[in-house]
């Protein structure tokens, strides 16, 4: 349309195009031979450059080309390369949705804050902060690191942490989670951690590491992509060679030749894993639920058997001293001390009970705690114990008849009942209660809908382990168990042929943990660091449990609609940009459509992938 200085005007143009728009390309094909690696930039490269040196060799020297071959292939090239920017460019925003979640959560961190020094205040940098550092936080500011209020009340936002809507009202004493929003009050807060070390980083890394992981699916397909670049260059000259030597025609071996490097490039195969790992994680993290193993997803579709650990997950672990026998209250604020300090809910319970009645504590020597049994300290020459009959039994304590009586009440309602004493003499005796979670009933009744079984395992006794069992509905139950006992009960299991998930709180159940399927730790978020599970539930809600085994089932379909949406791509489009159709129906597909096509590929599987952000997991 410009002749006599058309082709001329259509090099210029498609030479900044080439080697302008398109030096990504380019860079990373040199990349990746060095590398000795194909990848989709490869087959573009080779591609457009083809159609561009070929076209060149038309304007500058054509009589190396037959002169009924003698075409121009400029816009293809320039085509190619435009439909794939503007593809990669729609792909980079909705991928953007899918870490939408990240970028928040990212946003959320504090640049700077205030903190107090020698009485005056001080504006620093948030990360700057260190554990035992004084910091303000007022009303529309985000807590910059993990701490305890010293002074001011107010109301905090958590929702980006735990997923948790509900507003939590703090005060005096209250403990505060980095990345949490302060709603109402001015806050004079002491820093518990380093700000580097504080909730938000921890779930920021975490995530990133998780959004990095690809389950053995994905491998898969990054094992197929290695070996199928090389595959499609050798597709594409036999493309070239068949039309040239059985057609006779150069022209349509070219062209075909190129559309199948074009059309073949596996972008969306490349994305149709990580971006639905992106997805699940993000998804996840929404709703408190920390995905710090994605190999997991895979494992959650054929789930036989989910095990409860019992106190702390399928109860609340704040237990409470319900009654008490006290037979020397002179040596109660020894019992008091051995329980200082011990990270179990029994002892917790007893030290909160008898910090009512004591005052002060005593040092001991040595302090020891029997995995589900109890703790024992050195106290000079006293050994000073509390645990349960287990325990008692084995130290061959004397049980008086009030003991055995008060012994026999409780345990017969299924408390927890706690001896207490020095020197194989009881002194004390507390019987504790622990609530059962409410949602506790709702995923039990869940799972068992699914035909999934589902098991307690618990260190206390058999009456107690029974009446949590009956009244849930679990399947079986196993009690009286330390953490070694655990471990091998779900290595039998395993054995059996059973797919195992285990809910635990993430630390004293670790070994078990370890050993399982699927592990999900029950925990408080500011026990991240602590927890061993694959999965995390930063809200300690139950509920999580039905939510992480759905989001894994739903993500997993997803990444296979993924890879067989982008398998039956290039099944089906290689052929057809090699010249199948041509002898039936007269089509042959020009490259800058073969583009267009991979494109609307690509954006496929990553519009695919968005639709978990909105699909239901809590049936």
């Amino acid at each position: 349309m410009f002749a006599p200085y058309g082709a001329f005007f259509q090099f210029v143009l498609a030479s900044v195009v080439q080697f302008y728009g398109g030096i990504e390309f380019l860079r990373s094909s040199i990349l990746s031979l060095k590398n000795r690696l194909g990848d989709m930039n490869l087959l573009v490269s080779i591609g457009t450059l083809s159609a561009y040196i070929y076209s060149l060799l038309v304007l500058l020297i054509p009589d190396v080309i037959p002169e009924e071959a003698r075409h121009l292939y400029f816009e293809a090239s320039a085509s190619v390369i435009t439909f794939l920017l503007i593809g990669r460019y729609i792909e980079a925003k909705t991928k953007l949705k899918a870490t939408q979640f990240m970028v928040e959560l990212i946003s959320l961190k504090p640049k700077k804050t205030t903190v107090i020094v020698e009485g005056k205040e001080h504006t620093v940098d948030a990360d700057s902060l260190v554990k035992g550092d004084v910091f303000i936080v007022k009303p529309g500011e985000v807590i910059p690191a993990d701490g305890l209020v010293l002074e001011g009340s107010s109301e905090i936002d958590r929702s980006s942490i735990t997923g948790e809507s509900k507003p939590e009202f703090i005060s005096e004493g209250s403990l505060v989670l980095s990345g949490s929003l302060n709603q109402l009050g001015v806050l004079k807060v002491r820093a518990l951690k380093n700000a580097k070390e504080s909730t938000i980083n921890q779930v920021i890394n975490l995530l990133l590491t998780a959004q990095s992981k690809k389950p053995k699916i994905g491998k898969l397909a990054d094992r197929i992509t290695y070996y199928f670049v090389p595959t499609v260059l050798v597709i594409a000259i036999l493309t070239f060679d068949l039309w040239y030597l059985l057609m006779g025609s150069l022209d349509y071996g070219f062209v075909s030749m190129v559309s199948v490097l074009v059309i073949a490039c596996p972008c969306a195969l490349g994305l149709a894993t990580p971006i639905a790992i992106v997805s699940i994680v993000g998804r996840g993290a929404k709703e408190g639920i920390l995905f710090r193993n994605p190999e997991v997803i895979e494992t959650a579709e054929d789930v036989d058997l989910v095990v409860f650990d019992k106190t702390g997950t399928i109860t609340t672990g704040k237990m409470e001293v319900v009654d008490s026998l006290i037979l020397d209250r002179d040596f109660l604020g020894t019992v008091f001390s051995l329980e200082k300090d011990v990270n179990h809910p029994i002892s917790e319970s007893i030290y909160r009970f008898g910090y009512a009645y004591v005052k002060g504590s005593e040092s001991f020597d040595s302090k020891s705690v029997i995995p589900g049994e109890g703790v024992v300290g050195k106290l000079g020459d006293r050994v000073v114990f509390a645990g349960n009959r287990k325990m008692i039994d084995k130290m061959s304590v004397e049980i008086q008849k009030e003991c055995e009586e008060f012994f026999k009440k409780y345990n017969q309602l299924g408390h927890t009942v706690v001896f207490a004493g020095m020197n194989h003499k009881i002194v004390a005796m507390f019987a504790l209660s622990d609530k059962i979670r409410k949602e506790s009933f709702e995923v039990v009744e869940k799972l068992k809908r699914r035909g999934v079984k589902t098991a307690i395992l618990t260190g206390d006794e058999e009456k107690v382990a029974k009446d949590v069992a009956d009244k849930i509905g679990v399947d079986f139950f196993y009690w009286g168990l330390n953490p070694v006992d655990k471990y091998r009960i779900i290595l039998n299991l395993k054995k059996e042929g059973k797919r195992v998930v285990y809910v635990g709180d993430g630390i004293n159940d670790s070994v078990a943990m370890t050993t399982s399927d699927i592990s999900i730790a029950v925990s408080n978020a500011t026990e991240l660091a602590k927890n061993s599970g694959d999965i995390v539930l930063l809200n300690s809600d139950l509920k999580g449990v039905i939510k992480s085994i759905n989001l894994s089932k739903i993500g997993l379909n997803v990444i296979k609609q993924n890879l067989l949406w982008a398998y039956l791509y290039n099944i089906l489009g290689i052929p057809i940009a090699a010249g199948l159709l041509y002898p039936a129906f007269g089509v042959l597909l020009n490259p800058m459509y073969g583009a267009f096509a991979m494109s609307i590929s690509s954006i496929s599987v990553v519009l695919n992938s968005l639709r978990l952000k909105k699909l239901n997991i809590e049936k």
